[in-house]
């Protein structure tokens, strides 16, 4: 087992945080600019760009923890979100962690 430090706050989890906004945001504007969009879509996705934006950070990082149980920018800082017994986290847990909710002691920790 790997030895976990105490529950994790700090400058590092608002870069991780960031990292995978980035990454989102990114993403949002390569798609934007690389399709052509059906006029139909054009008119839906421009009034509502900001909702689409956090329609895909919120699919990414369901994604990415119920794949791989952390985000790009967690892996980058080590950093994993286990529960209050210190492990692993279940599914549920998993897709409320995805909408930043901590549910039942869920924390960051650093490893």
């Amino acid at each position: 087992m790997i030895a976990r430090d105490q529950k994790f706050v700090g400058g590092s989890l608002i870069l991780c945080g960031l990292i995978d906004a980035s990454l989102t945001l990114g993403s949002f504007l390569l798609i934007i600019i690389n399709f052509t969009l059906p006029a139909f879509l054009t008119n839906t996705v421009e009034p509502y760009s900001s909702l689409c934006i956090l329609t895909l950070f919120i699919l990414y990082r369901g994604i990415s923890i119920l794949c791989f149980g952390r985000t790009l920018g967690m892996r980058l800082f080590h950093i994993v979100l286990l529960n209050s017994e210190e492990e692993n986290l279940s599914l549920k847990e998993k897709l409320l962690a995805s909408i930043f909710i901590l549910f039942r002691g869920v924390a960051y920790y650093k490893i």
